[in-house]
């Protein structure tokens, strides 16, 4: 077979071969959709990106971009990586996206000033090509809580289908038989695979899956207090299963204007854990995260791409969450 050689991507894109030296160098002379175009016609003609990559100086420091600094998720998450780094002599640049992808992508750029020696990355919802840009100039990516579907990358994930169907199972052995969802955005790995063991859990019961029950709360306290209210004036649903802790927070704020009484009424399963979850009126079933685990396994996986010891292909952590049973999911007779 022939090798691809710059020329032939050149030819393919339409521009000159000065173009896309320029582009896979990472030039700011070169606009965006252009480099993406070409990266892409790399990847699709198989052309060796590989053997453009640089060698870069080691500065001890790695970025971590998360999607929402605020989600304690994240706190648990940020002390594991933090302690792991430190104990080998790294330090840490923490960046939060707030759910935009052109955030998250000034952040590489900004942490590629700095020349940060590897990025641990949540990433946003949205296209992620820009990405080939940085592995061409052999910059370690950890991914963290979600995959990217246009490349692969070591990553540190929960098994999402298995906690949820747990929770919603947990529900139906209840007597609950109503049971409503409470998602994130669709467009988010984490809320599909939720959304996927819900209705697992519902169908393995003979439960019909009800789209009128299913409401996207956006990841937002005020999207779960929104989705709460839509779902419970219904007047027919007597259980809920929330997809993160934020939007439970929301949630419980819309149960209580409501006077709805837990788990009398209303059951409730959380995913994710809540520090007062055990405080509350009414303690909070929740699915917990091991979340300073998730922290740990991130930072070990970058460290060992750094060391050299990372394995050929990608490597992929997937670790379970557990369910805490409290009052809310028990129904009372």
């Amino acid at each position: 077979m022939k090798k691809v050689t710059i020329k032939d991507i050149a030819k393919e894109a339409g521009v000159s071969i000065a173009t896309v030296s320029r582009a896979l160098s990472g030039s700011d002379y070169v606009r965006e959709e252009t480099k993406i175009k070409i990266l892409d016609l790399c990847n699709k003609l198989g052309y060796k990106l590989e053997e453009k990559k640089t060698k870069r100086t080691c500065t001890k420091v790695v970025g971590l971009i998360v999607t929402d600094v605020t989600n304690p998720f994240f706190t648990e998450v940020v002390r594991g990586i933090e302690d792991t780094l430190s104990s080998m002599e790294y330090s840490l640049i923490l960046c939060n996206s707030d759910e935009n992808i052109e955030k998250e992508k000034e952040y590489f750029r900004v942490l590629e000033s700095k020349k940060v020696d590897g990025i641990i990355l949540t990433p946003a919802g949205g296209s992620h090509k820009y990405i080939f840009r940085y592995l061409k100039k052999n910059i370690p990516i950890v991914l963290l809580d979600r995959l990217i579907e246009e490349v692969e990358l070591d990553a540190v994930i929960i098994d999402n289908v298995y906690g949820a169907y747990e929770g919603v199972k947990h529900l139906i052995e209840q007597g609950y038989r109503n049971i409503g969802m409470i998602t994130g955005p669709l467009s988010v790995m984490t809320s599909k695979e939720r959304l996927e063991g819900y209705k697992k859990a519902l169908e393995e019961a003979g439960i019909p899956v009800k789209d009128n029950f299913i409401e996207n709360g956006e990841y937002t306290q005020e999207g779960g207090y929104k989705a709460t209210k839509k779902l419970l004036l219904k007047k027919e649903i007597d259980a809920l299963f929330i997809a993160n802790n934020v939007m439970t927070k929301g949630a419980l704020h819309a149960i209580s204007e409501l006077n709805i009484d837990v788990p009398k009424d209303l059951g409730i399963v959380g995913f994710d854990e809540i520090d007062l979850a055990p405080l509350l009126k009414c303690p909070l079933t929740t699915i917990a995260q091991p979340t300073y685990l998730i922290g740990v396994n991130a930072a070990q996986l970058l460290l060992r791409r750094l060391q050299g010891k990372g394995k050929k292909d990608k490597e992929i952590v997937i670790l379970k969450p557990q369910i805490i049973l409290r009052e809310s999911s028990r129904k009372t007779k």
